[in-house]
């Protein structure tokens, strides 16, 4: 079983021990993704790696995982929606550090007093989330979406159809040869 996860460690330290570090933290204790949930019950578990290579900067990997409840956007009713997102980042924390870090690596910031894994964990969880939310394929508000697009589609098409687009072009031109 997870124990609690730690909010401020010394990422240096940990790194030149090899550690890991495992925990869960409840989401109701993150203030900016709670705010954009439908619900905030639940937590999210965590896994970390540090690790020191000599010459470049400390890594950090590992994951976290949670079941974060969204509100769909096409029937607008909540849903779980499961993530993973998973962490590969150098730790930083001077500007010049960042600087020499390859554009295709991330780069963590590492704050004086050492880093937060609480905001971290909350950075990767609001990173997480879709632009859009909604129902997967094969859910009674896909079906309802696709029905009602569906005839939609095919009214669209029949007035197409049955009138030209550019039919009002053709009489706004002939009112303006008339006014000449």
């Amino acid at each position: 079983m997870f124990d609690r996860l730690p909010d401020w460690v010394d990422p240096a330290r940990l790194a030149s021990q090899a550690r890991e570090i495992k925990g869960f933290l409840p989401l109701a204790e993150m203030p900016r993704l709670s705010a954009v949930l439908a619900g905030s019950q639940g937590r999210a578990t965590a896994w970390f790696v540090f690790t020191r290579a000599a010459g470049q900067p400390d890594r950090l990997t590992g994951h976290v995982e949670a079941v974060l409840r969204v509100r769909c956007q096409r029937c607008l009713e909540p849903m779980d929606l499961p993530v993973s997102p998973a962490l590969d980042a150098r730790l930083v924390s001077e500007g010049t550090e960042a600087a020499a870090i390859p554009d295709h690596e991330d780069a963590v910031w590492v704050e004086a007093r050492g880093l937060s894994l609480h905001t971290l964990v909350e950075d990767e969880l609001l990173l997480s989330l879709p632009v859009v939310a909604l129902h997967g394929e094969g859910s009674a508000c896909a079906e309802a979406a696709l029905r009602e697009f569906g005839q939609a589609d095919v009214a669209r098409a029949q007035r197409e159809d049955d009138s030209n687009p550019f039919a009002v072009l053709q009489t706004l031109k002939e009112e303006g040869d008339k006014d000449r």
